[in-house]
């Protein structure tokens, strides 16, 4: 089990899988959960500033979670995610990219608790060309080895 003070920092790991980013995809998911004119109508789209279908950027930030559960990692004592900080897309979601999560551990932070701790990471969506597709910094709290006050 790897608790808080197990985890390394500035490691860098990629998923064990890869997405591969489809017109069908972006129209779907846009149609329930974001239905912009340019996610779902290829016409709408090439008069965007992107001139063509592109995901929303939650789709993007979907994609990004399921492809981090297959980061390769032991298991961990994290209880929950406490939020989202610094939330960027970097570039549009086209079809035909494919993507890869990759998540860098930054910083280790005091929890509510003493038996708690909060663990920063970076996650990055990556392109087939190593370009930084969306990106934030995940914020998850989990259980310290050793309390604070101990």
């Amino acid at each position: 089990m790897q608790y808080w003070e197990d985890v390394t920092l500035g490691k860098t790991e990629e998923s064990a899988e890869r997405y591969t980013l489809t017109a069908d995809a972006i129209k779907s998911f846009a149609h329930e959960w974001d239905p912009f004119p340019p996610h779902i109508d290829e016409t709408a789209a090439a008069t965007s500033a992107v001139g063509q279908l592109f995901a929303a950027g939650v789709h993007l930030l979907s994609i990004t979670i399921r492809l981090s559960h297959t980061v390769p990692h032991e298991d961990t004592s994290a209880i929950a995610g406490r939020g989202w900080d610094s939330v960027r897309f970097h570039r549009p979601g086209l079809a035909g990219m494919v993507l890869r999560a990759r998540v860098t551990h930054l910083e280790r932070k005091p929890g509510s608790r003493p038996e708690r701790g909060v663990l920063v990471s970076r996650f990055e969506l990556v392109d087939q060309d190593g370009q930084v597709v969306a990106s934030f910094l995940n914020n998850v709290v989990m259980l310290r080895r050793t309390p604070a006050d101990a």
